[in-house]
């Protein structure tokens, strides 16, 4: 396979280069780009390199190609896109930088091979998508987009985000069987490229780039962990971060999201979580009374006597799967289950009906045991750790899929057109998905995607899943941008 030469925009505090790490990619990342001073020292202290602090808006041509690079990891701002935002999409400054970047790689006389971009819900509506999709069809690309969060991983948390994954169709080995593709040489119309018609996926695994992108997966079961194997071992790590008993009591009827350490989901954590702007944040820890779990909202005396309290800025990192350099920490917990690693012997392994592999989660898997490791400045306070934390991205479900979906070379060869089948072959894969079960990918009428928006802005049919083991009211939390 190509060694990857990946360059890192809005790096942040590096979670696409954990994602990039943890995913076992054969190459490295040459270089990142960040505005943020306090991204950028928690960036330097953890990978010893500082990343480059300079406007992404104005890089030109000549910049980037300077590096040779074939990969581009972008997780540009999500504030044009958030439902908590104006949406002002691609009006807002904010969205300038990643509008620039297509620019600039219309413009390229070699554009990288791989392309892979995260961002927050709702961007799979916007302009900007529209635009990026639209580029990389016309310049030749294949990809994939879907919506998932770490729960669809197996991973305790409810962060549901958005993901492309795009590679050149050159950059795949084209043999003599390249003939066998759904598009038939002779097919007199071909159906004209409509980003509206493109399948945004809400199950893992994903169809691998080879196959059908209309092809039905079922959602993979995964041992969800319990939230205790993420928690401080010390107890006393976690006093500071108790919400005091007159900041409840003066928010009668609030709705916090509750957990306890056998809770195996939790909301989103934003960037506002660890304040007093408790509203919205992320879920809150129940340390008392720990035989109640309805709660009457009503009655804030009553809430206010479990003893919730804030996950800890390291709790955090840990559901994220931050690397951390821990001797003897959360992701002990894990060790049972690394002995396949420890023998050689591969985890991975094909979900029955998808050329894409599937790897059980494992924070273990995430790190080497020399590093690099996420490291904050001994100067920047919790609120700021938290603030970092909550702008940056689970490093499991990058890795997941730049190993899976990316940078997975599968026998065989992509689709010579990347469209959507004729309506016979709409009628066939309809048959297919009725007979599956509710986790496979949903198209509309016409071929169009169509996520069904609940209250908790996800897809109903992602929510109708068989791994669900909590109460009715857990699995109706709302979901944070």
């Amino acid at each position: 396979m190509t060694s990857i030469r990946a360059l890192e925009f809005f790096s942040g505090i590096g979670g696409l280069h954990f994602g990039f790490n943890a995913s076992g990619a054969n190459g490295q990342v040459l270089e990142s780009f960040d505005m943020n001073q306090q991204a950028n020292d928690t960036y330097k202290l953890s990978f010893g390199k500082s990343p480059i602090s300079r406007g992404i808006d104005r890089l030109m041509v000549k910049d980037i190609e300077k590096y040779n690079a074939n990969c581009w990891l972008m997780s540009p701002p999500c504030q044009p896109y958030t439902r908590g935002g104006k949406l002002l999409d691609d009006q807002d400054n904010r969205a300038k930088p990643l509008l620039h970047l297509l620019d600039q790689l219309e413009k390229m006389k070699t554009p990288p091979q791989y392309l892979f971009l995260e961002n927050v819900k709702n961007f799979e509506t916007s302009r900007s998508r529209h635009r990026l999709v639209t580029l990389l069809h016309n310049m030749g690309y294949v990809f994939r987009e879907c919506l998932l969060a770490p729960y669809n991983f197996g991973i305790p948390n409810d962060r549901l985000r958005y993901f492309l994954m795009a590679r050149l169709r050159s950059s795949f080995d084209i043999s003599s069987s390249a003939t066998s593709t759904t598009q038939d040489k002779t097919d007199p119309k071909p159906v004209k490229f409509d980003p509206e018609t493109e399948i945004i996926y809400t199950s893992w695994p994903l169809p691998a780039f080879v196959e059908d992108p209309q092809k039905s997966h079922q959602q993979h079961t995964f041992d969800i962990p319990e939230l205790q194997k993420f928690m401080d071992e010390n107890e006393k790590d976690g006093k500071d971060y108790h919400l005091s008993r007159q900041l409840i009591l003066e928010r009668p009827n609030f709705r916090f999201d509750i957990l306890q350490p056998s809770s195996t989901r939790s909301a989103c954590f934003t960037k506002a979580y660890g304040s007093h702007h408790v509203a919205g944040g992320g879920s809150l820890l129940q340390t008392q009374k720990m035989d109640q779990q309805e709660y009457d909202y009503s009655n804030s005396e009553s809430i206010a006597d479990l003893g919730l309290r804030f996950l800890t800025p390291t709790e955090v990192a840990r559901i994220h799967v931050f690397p951390l350099d821990e001797k003897h920490g959360s992701h002990d917990h894990f060790e049972s289950t690394t002995d396949n690693i420890e023998s050689g012997s591969s985890s991975e392994h094909s979900s029955g009906d998808s050329l894409t592999t599937v790897r059980p989660f494992n924070p273990r898997l995430a790190q080497g045991p020399e590093g690099p490791f996420l490291r904050f400045p001994d100067k920047l306070k919790a609120l700021q750790r938290y603030k970092l934390l909550g702008n940056s991205l689970n490093v499991w479900v990058v890795a997941e899929l730049l190993r899976g979906v990316l940078f997975a070379d599968h026998p065989g060869t992509p689709r010579l057109e990347y469209q959507l089948a004729d309506d016979s072959d709409n009628e066939s894969n309809t048959e297919k998905s009725a007979a599956g079960s509710s986790n496979n990918v949903e198209s509309s009428n016409g071929g169009k995607h169509d996520i069904t928006k609940s209250e908790e802005g996800v897809s109903d049919k992602t929510q109708d899943d068989p791994q669900k083991d909590e109460s009715a009211r857990e699995a109706k939390r709302a979901r944070v941008d």
